[in-house]
């Protein structure tokens, strides 16, 4: 390791050494400018500061000036004003409605991809098709939606897994006997993605179902089969039916602009006597004259025409109008989508009336409010020049006070002033103490932070061949690397709750469970290494792409008793984290070096006493390679090593 540390503003550390003597590698500071322009700035304001009573006398006038205009405007513009809104309502409901489809039907697609990259990485066996099945019937349970799933091998042998009201049910069948299977095979074949595929025919629940397929390869690329997870008509339409708005609102999903997927009256599709032929109903077929309607030309409306736009329509039927919202979704088949709901034009004046009368009842209440507004002026004067007095103690550490916008009127002025002060104060002295230790410092006061021994986790991180690397770099694309890579791993450790404990030089120490005590310390310290190993892959893959080399990183972590409180000389002390678990944790990522092989972006390895102290080892949603029993420098017994990325 070498190398010093760059200071990171937006990276917390408990004790940072000290940083180089070289100014390049510094921030550079320019307080007298920033100090001048706050200078010119409250100068500008200070003037423009009047009193608060005075402010008052003339708001009240104003806004009872504007509350008549508004008043009479409002009353002229309430049938327009509520007819937008409804629209308004009603095209966002259409987006929520896209948007739970898409929650619906994503996750199906995403979980057939795990099971496929668990078959590429040999989590998997595909020569035993139970392993798949077992993978799918696990989806299943996470994903109700799904109605059906299999797996087909290179024996063109389908395996199937089906969900039936006695529940699970597997079989495995010729894929010749299934019309059209040997074709939609193929297409697997030649795939390099996950693709929703066209309708197919369910013919034991006589229905068709939506289907997604994934070719599972090798990791060398090599076809090994594929996966399908289906989604029928009638869970597709309960799925939209459940967002229906209340009243006479329905919704649908159409293919084409004459076919019906989803509608209420398919929740139930086996009713309508469907065919493999016929898979989907037209729209004089679902017993919906409304929905039969919907391509009838538009009624012409000045206000709903121009706030629908291309989102939809109204159609006049016997007499009644109806507004249609809907919108496109691609990605769920060939063909395009349309999901939309429709809904009565009545509801948007039956509103109209309410409105009116809220516009009435609300004049009454604006008068009865400038009233009391006099009466509370004075005091309110009082009150904000307390909130004052509080940001001043902000900057002794007491927060009872609640910070204010600055403002032209003197005493919000003078409370925000204050405060500014402290928040200057709190920004430089957030950049060399965590945010946590501040906090605790402050809610429970110095002596919690007396030494005390506690069991935690500690992470090291160090830069492969930092030194050479550096040694051909300037100043200040050193610091520029450095400032970058404690930037990527400071905010995945900020958001496992830990803290960095400390830089030196190029790498990073870190504890969780230090601080505060923290049962699942153990398993916040995996999920931020295997973080930290998915980010730096992502990070190296923009550097290669830029001709850069990659930042290669070893991670050691452990779990043991440390003493934790400050440690130092009177003068200058550090609240820091000490003890054998610290130097095992830096030990195990020195031995890093024996098993990083050339390609290896990033090597995390740890203790077999971080991995029983997990409390949930399915969180870490992998399973830690077993590497062996080795002598840790230092230590007597030996210890079992685990490789988790």
């Amino acid at each position: 390791m070498a190398g010093s540390r760059i200071d990171t503003p937006s990276t917390t550390a408990l004790s940072p050494v000290d940083a180089t003597d070289d100014p390049a590698l510094l921030p550079v500071v320019t307080p007298s400018a920033d100090a001048a322009r706050a200078a010119t700035l409250r100068r500008g304001i200070r003037r423009l500061r009047v009193r608060i009573v005075t402010a008052l006398a003339a708001g009240f006038l104003t806004v009872a000036v504007i509350a008549g205009v508004a008043f009479a405007v409002t009353v002229l513009g309430a049938s327009e004003s509520t007819q937008r809104l409804l629209l308004d309502r009603n095209r966002r409901m259409v987006e929520a409605q896209a948007q739970f489809l898409r929650d619906r039907l994503d996750p199906v697609s995403a979980q057939l991809q795990f099971i496929a990259s668990l078959a590429e990485r040999g989590r998997l066996d595909v020569g035993v098709p139970d392993q798949e099945i077992d993978a799918l019937a696990a989806a299943m349970e996470r994903l109700p939606q799904i109605s059906g799933a299999g797996f087909v091998s290179l024996d063109q042998i389908v395996h199937r897994i089906e969900r039936r009201q006695s529940g699970m049910v597997r079989d495995s069948v010729p894929l010749a006997s299934i019309p059209g299977a040997t074709e939609r095979f193929h297409q697997m074949q030649t795939a390099t993605a996950p693709f929703w595929g066209d309708l197919l025919w369910y013919a034991g629940q006589r229905q068709p179902v939506i289907n997604v397929r994934v070719p599972v390869r090798h990791d060398d690329g090599t076809f090994v089969g594929g996966l399908v997870a289906t989604v029928a008509m009638g869970e597709l339409s309960r799925l939209i039916v459940s967002q229906d708005i209340d009243g006479e609102g329905k919704s649908f999903i159409l293919v084409g602009r004459d076919r019906v997927l989803a509608h209420r009256a398919l929740t139930e599709p086996q009713q309508m006597a469907l065919t493999e032929a016929r898979p989907l109903p037209h729209l004089n077929e679902i017993n919906d004259p409304v929905l039969a309607a919907i391509w009838k030309p538009a009624v012409q409306n000045r206000v709903f025409g121009r706030a629908l736009g291309k989102l939809g329509h109204v159609v006049d039927i016997d007499g009644r109008r109806w507004v249609f919202v809907y919108r496109q979704v691609d990605g769920y088949g060939p063909e395009p989508w349309l999901i939309g709901q429709y809904f009565p034009f009545e509801e948007a004046t039956r509103d109209i009336e309410r409105l009116r009368e809220g516009v009435w009842a609300g004049a009454a209440a604006l008068l009865l409010a400038l009233a009391l507004a006099a009466i509370m002026g004075v005091r309110m004067a009082r009150a904000i020049r307390r909130l004052g007095t509080a940001a001043e103690a902000l900057e002794r550490f007491d927060f009872e006070g609640s910070p204010v916008a600055r403002s032209t009127l003197k005493e919000i002025d003078d409370a925000a002033e204050a405060m500014e002060k402290a928040r200057a104060t709190l920004k430089w002295f957030g950049l060399y103490v965590p945010h946590r230790l501040v906090a605790r410092l402050m809610e429970e006061g110095e002596e919690s932070l007396l030494s005390k021994r506690r069991t935690v986790t500690v992470m090291f991180t160090d830069i492969v061949g930092f030194t050479p690397q550096a040694e051909n770099m300037d100043e200040r694309s050193t610091a520029e690397l450095l400032n970058h890579h404690f930037a990527l791993l400071g905010a995945v450790i900020e958001r496992e709750q830990g803290v960095i404990d400390k830089y030196i030089g190029d790498s990073v120490m870190a504890v969780w469970g230090g601080i505060r005590k923290m049962p699942d310390h153990a398993d916040a310290g995996c999920r931020a290494a295997l973080a930290i190993a998915r980010v730096l892959r992502a990070d190296n893959a923009g550097r290669r792409a830029r001709g850069l080399a990659p930042v290669r990183v070893r991670v050691g972590l452990h779990t043991g008793a440390v003493v934790v409180g400050n440690i130092g000389a009177p003068e200058r002390i550090n609240y820091t984290a000490v003890g054998d678990a610290v130097n095992v944790a830096q030990r195990l990522e020195q031995l890093g070096k024996e098993h990083m092989a050339d390609g290896d972006d990033v090597i995390v390895l740890t203790s077999g006493d971080t991995m029983a102290a997990l409390q949930d080892p399915t969180s870490l949603e992998t399973t830690p390679a077993f590497v062996g029993v080795q002598t840790i420098r230092g230590r007597v017994e030996p210890a079992k090593i685990y490789r988790l990325a």
